[in-house]
């Protein structure tokens, strides 16, 4: 009788489930915790837990597209999360997450961010008008923390536009006083740099691509304990892991990507194990395959 000792066992009953039931409980979002995600997670919880002063510390997290950042927000986000608040005039809102506008634009994030509340507000509203909006909405629902995501977008307007814009971040820390948390690519960190001030209060933490290496591995053994396959898979052994970080070029969302594509066609195919044919067979592309495929169209 196999006992599926692969698997961890909050997850060992998804084997009891049809097929079409277990790749639905694959495509949820999976939360595995690496050694630098612990590390981000440390400091915004001790941002989170920062009193109020008149300068508060915030944190820009940067790294890759797919590479895990927004993940690692929003696990803080529901480490965090909201509630009913019975008994209270409003719900609890601890942990406020937005993306960034496409391009920066003040009234369309602080429109974005009572959207997020769903709080009443008028698109003529002025942008003093907003913000007093937002203001009194985080003092009733108990922010503490607000994070953006996708700041890279700065770059997307005009240098007086990105130079306003960044204005209002130090606007928002400053009349909050609560942490901001940033997030976004190479480009995000540029952007920050053409002011100072604000570079200064926003210190960087990277999310570099993976190595080849024993965290890449381990980070691997701890996919295969949730991923619904009735054999093991022994991904960490040196020759599927290596497979699977060259595949997924190093980056984190890619690599879940592709194991997610195999753990489909192991299912299927009831083969129940990725190897290197399920890899190779699954129907994942790496990021350079589909940029020259867009490229010969």
């Amino acid at each position: 009788m196999e006992n599926f000792n692969h698997l961890q066992l909050a997850v060992r009953h998804w084997l009891d489930l049809s097929d079409e039931e277990r790749l639905y409980q694959l495509n949820r979002d999976l939360w595995i915790g690496y050694p630098q995600a612990a590390r981000i997670l440390e400091r915004m919880e001790e941002l989170f837990q920062h009193p109020r002063i008149a300068r508060m510390p915030n944190l820009l997290l940067i790294g890759k597209t797919n590479n895990g950042k927004t993940q690692i927000l929003r696990r803080f986000q529901e480490l965090h999360a909201a509630s009913d608040n019975i008994g209270g005039e409003a719900i609890s809102v601890p942990v406020l997450y937005v993306q960034a506008p496409p391009v920066p634009d003040e009234k369309r994030l602080y429109v974005d961010i009572l959207n997020t509340l769903f709080a009443k507000h008028s698109l003529s509203d002025s942008p003093s008008k907003l913000f007093a909006n937002v203001k009194d909405k985080f003092e009733r629902v108990g922010v503490r923390m607000l994070i953006i995501d996708e700041l890279n977008s700065l770059v997307s307007g005009s240098p007086a536009k990105q130079r306003q814009f960044l204005t209002v971040l130090k606007h928002i820390s400053n009349e909050l006083q609560i942490p901001l948390v940033g997030a976004g690519t190479e480009d995000a960190v540029r952007a920050l740099q053409t002011d100072p001030q604000l570079s200064n209060r926003f210190p960087p933490m990277t999310l570099p691509r993976w190595g080849m290496d024993a965290d890449f591995r381990r980070l691997l053994a701890s996919w295969e304990k949730i991923l619904p396959l009735r054999k093991a898979s022994e991904l960490s052994e040196k020759t599927l892991s290596h497979a699977i970080w060259s595949r997924s070029e190093g980056t984190l969302g890619e690599a879940v990507a592709l194991l997610k594509q195999a753990t489909r066609y192991a299912i299927r195919s009831r083969h129940e194990r990725i190897d290197l044919h399920a890899l190779e067979n699954c129907g994942y592309e790496a990021p350079s395959e589909r940029k020259k495929r867009l490229i010969e169209v």
